[in-house]
């Protein structure tokens, strides 16, 4: 069926915030609209078409010693994606399709 766009963004932000604002529908990581699903702004759509949750995995070389940036990086992203994730991750698949409440 073809769709008349009213919209058209190339970046997840934009087309949450046009979701936001009433303007349509929206795909978008689930830890992106947690706040926005949280306090009532967006509404989960098509709960029987999301995909199946796919694990985050922080990828790297497995050299012998590992890069100061790099472990300063992993202890300071790894608590916080837990954390901002742990709660939703079980509620909500990684995708999700999202309109504004009315």
């Amino acid at each position: 069926m073809p769709v008349r766009s009213r919209l058209i963004v190339n970046n997840l932000e934009s087309a949450c915030d046009g979701a936001r604002a009433g303007i349509g529908v929206a795909v978008a990581l689930s830890y992106h609209v947690a706040e926005s699903i949280k306090s009532g702004q967006l509404t989960p759509l098509l709960h029987d078409f999301h995909p199946p949750a796919r694990p985050v995995s922080f990828v790297y070389s497995p050299n012998r010693f590992m890069p100061v940036k790099l472990r300063a990086f992993l202890d300071f992203a790894l608590p916080r994606l837990k954390a901002r994730l742990g709660d939703w991750s079980t509620r909500i698949v990684q995708r999700t399709r999202i309109s504004r409440r009315e």
